[in-house]
């Protein structure tokens, strides 16, 4: 499956020989796999459970990215589904990222293929992901981290 991707601002273009959602799934593949993974009994990392909510509503699917401030430890990913997360983290501080996107169909041309008119386009500002100042210290399995986020500037 060729996935390639082009960066442009606030959108992510789709090259056109690439299937709708496809990358989305493969971020939840990955997510889920770290979920069903879990936190075994000779692993130091703990499970937590979270909260992502954009302008007062549950975020319907997304993903949240912890990443230690221990640059040795590797971040961690999980799949925000219905405003909730389960991530199996190391325990400290980490800088989180959170990612959405909504797939939207735009005029291509005349002549170009159907796929020509279909880009992702991220709605959670970049301050929330590459630019995020979002921050949260785990320390035991009953953190119940809670990111409510603002689309306004």
């Amino acid at each position: 499956m060729n996935m390639d991707w082009s960066m442009n601002t606030e959108t992510r273009t789709r090259h056109p020989d690439t299937k709708p959602g496809r990358p989305m799934l493969a971020v939840a593949a990955v997510a889920m796999s770290v979920a069903v993974a879990g936190c075994g009994p000779r692993d130091p990392r703990v499970t937590i459970q979270g909260t992502v909510t954009l302008d007062g509503r549950s975020l319907s699917q997304g993903q949240v990215v912890f990443m230690p401030a221990n640059k040795s430890l590797r971040a961690e990913g999980a799949a925000v589904k219905d405003g909730g997360f389960t991530i199996c983290v190391h325990k400290g501080p980490h800088r989180v990222e959170i990612n959405a996107q909504v797939e939207e169909r735009r005029d291509a041309g005349p002549n170009a293929p159907p796929e020509a008119g279909i880009a992702m386009r991220s709605i959670i500002p970049p301050r929330y992901n590459e630019k995020s100042t979002l921050t949260f210290d785990v320390q035991s399995a009953q953190d119940k981290p809670t990111f409510d986020l603002t689309s306004d500037k």
